[in-house]
């Protein structure tokens, strides 16, 4: 049996059919019905809170890009293998504003997974603060020296998109767990693009969670947000016409029948 064949993402499932209890090797694994909303945001406030966790408590430590590039990518990879099929691995509030405009979800839900995903990134800073104290920004991004305004929100918005683009191309073949992957690696390629020249953050929430915490705030940390909403808005636009190519001439074929 294929992983592919689970029904594990609430939206996969048929109304009609009872939820499969199997796992991907046949044996009963105990869950009878598919994830309640509760645990999805349980799911997105844990992913988050970790996610920043990891990432920024390394660029604490060090400021080296391949260690803090290789932090960041590592821990996208087993959080979406491990959540993505509960929650379906957002913990970013571009992800779940783009996914809005997929249709996928309610408009309850897409509350609740931002309020989830805040909680968890102030659940974070608050971690952070404890395990490293005051006197440092905690790993906070922000514009390096010589670096603009508009080079940072570049790079914020560039990233993201690609990023984007992947996470809504590989989710639709793939499953979550195959998916992993390639989303973990162009998160390494964006950090190692950007974390020293921005901090790359490509996810609002990884600003926010250090910034509160350490009570650092410039006033050029708009682009933390406007830049990784927008990216994610404009990757899921160019998916929908990538996917609008690739079935155009069945389209138009079936138009003229």
């Amino acid at each position: 049996m294929s992983l592919s064949a689970i029904r594990i993402n609430p939206s996969d499932a048929i109304s009609s059919d009872p939820y499969t209890k199997l796992s991907p090797n046949g044996l009963d694994n105990g869950f009878i019905q598919p994830p309640p909303l509760r645990v999805r945001l349980l799911c997105e406030l844990i992913g988050t809170c970790l996610f920043i966790f990891f990432g920024a408590g390394c660029a604490t430590k060090t400021d080296n890009l391949l260690t803090v590039s290789a932090a960041h990518a590592l821990v996208t990879v087993w959080l979406v293998y491990v959540f993505g099929p509960v929650s379906g691995g957002h913990f970013n509030a571009g992800v779940t504003i783009a996914s809005a405009f997929d249709g996928k979800m309610k408009i309850i839900e897409i509350i609740s997974y931002l309020i989830a995903q805040a909680a968890g990134a102030l659940l974070s800073g608050a971690l952070l603060l404890c395990l490293y104290g005051t006197g440092t920004t905690l790993g906070t991004p922000g514009l390096q020296p010589g670096v603009t305004v508009m080079h940072g929100f570049a790079i914020e918005f560039l990233c993201t998109t690609v990023l984007s683009f992947v996470i809504f191309f590989t989710t639709t073949y793939n499953s979550h767990k195959e998916a992993a992957y390639p989303i973990g690696l162009v998160v390494f390629s964006s950090f190692l693009l950007g974390a020293d020249r921005d901090g790359a953050a490509l996810n609002p929430w990884r600003w926010l969670g250090p910034a509160v915490a350490s009570g650092t705030y410039h006033s050029t940390a708009w682009i933390y947000a406007v830049g990784p909403i927008a990216g994610f808005l404009v990757g899921y636009i160019l998916f929908r016409i990538y996917k609008w190519l690739w079935n155009w001439n069945r389209t138009t074929q079936f138009l003229h029948v």
